[in-house]
């Protein structure tokens, strides 16, 4: 009698905890189907990186016209105008882009694996990353891992980045979930709807990482990476080459990172050295190129890029250093 009382008097609260539960659950689901069919439509970024995802994985066009992707930052979509570097490289080259802000070396090494393993089968990649971003350890986190990495890769990269137990639970579920891995992005969207002014406001406090690089390690840590770059994209049939966008600072790290190119038979080309522009060319703190340092960036680019291009599909023309 004493049980069943027990039983009986337990059960409001039972019905109560599986309400919550239910509750919770089916907000969960809601929000993930509001952002997976929202985010895109009111977010410009978010549009052009679905959109250049979706090119990347195109069929690459026939013979004799070879493909050739950019993959990068923030650096890459605001220092190059890209229609500019398309129209110059047609009709030799198919040329796309894929750009993620906020990313380095960890964010595209899985994000490469994803790619091929999705079925994007360009000649050549090129890696668009300053020196700093190359041997960084840092990963953009939530975002990557589900736009960049598949729910196993995520499982590893956590592992490999030594994550807390409660960010690594944080990252895997992003991996599955849209609305976990964009929430500060939406955060983020909704601000800028209610204070326009916020980037500029975020462009004038902004600041470069003035710690200084040491060039053996730069070509230490660099070299190995380049190699599991090139390794990867070779089991696919493609070939990697790294592009060094400039920046204000003369030290950046270009030569050694030169240097570990040719360690791993990669071609690294700079068309523009860091510190060859003044500080008027760019944005912010001498980081990202404004309209007048992309333009400037673009034609120096475009001068040379057939022949860097060709460079980087002939291991035997050697890894030209970098200017």
């Amino acid at each position: 009698m004493r049980s069943f009382t027990s039983v009986f008097e337990r059960r409001p609260a039972l019905r109560a905890a599986t309400a919550l539960i239910g509750g919770c659950l089916a907000i969960a689901a809601m929000a993930e189907s509001v952002v997976r069919v929202g985010f895109d439509r009111i977010s410009r970024i978010q549009r052009r990186m679905a959109l250049e995802h979706h090119e990347a994985l195109a069929p690459r066009p026939p013979a004799p016209q070879q493909s050739v992707l950019f993959v990068g930052n923030s650096l890459l979509v605001e220092g190059v105008e890209f229609d500019v570097v398309h129209a110059s490289l047609a009709p030799r080259w198919d040329a796309r882009r894929f750009v993620v802000e906020q990313t380095a070396f960890n964010d595209w090494y899985y994000g490469l694996r994803r790619l091929f393993e999705e079925g994007a089968r360009p000649d050549l990649v090129v890696i668009t990353l300053t020196p700093t971003q190359w041997i960084q350890d840092d990963i953009r986190g939530d975002y990557s891992a589900h736009y960049l990495m598949t729910a196993g890769d995520a499982a590893r990269a956590a592992v490999a980045l030594r994550m807390h137990p409660t960010q690594a639970t944080s990252f895997v579920l992003a991996s599955l979930s849209r609305f976990w891995a964009t929430r500060v992005e939406v955060r983020n969207v909704l601000l800028g709807r209610l204070m326009p002014d916020l980037a500029d406001l975020m462009d004038y406090s902004s600041v470069v990482d003035r710690t200084p690089l040491r060039d053996d390690a730069v070509e230490r840590i660099a070299s190995e990476r380049i190699a599991r770059c090139r390794d990867l994209a070779a089991g696919y049939g493609a070939h990697v080459a790294a592009l060094v966008p400039p920046v204000l600072d003369t030290a950046d790290g270009t030569p050694a990172l030169a240097r570990a190119g040719t360690r791993a038979g990669v071609h690294v080309f700079a068309p523009v050295a860091s510190g060859s522009y003044t500080r008027d060319f760019y944005r912010d703190a001498g980081f990202h190129l404004n309209g007048r340092g992309a333009h400037a960036f673009t034609q120096a680019l475009t001068r040379s890029l057939q022949v860097e291009l060709h460079a980087a599909l002939d291991p035997a023309a050697g890894v030209v250093a970098a200017r």
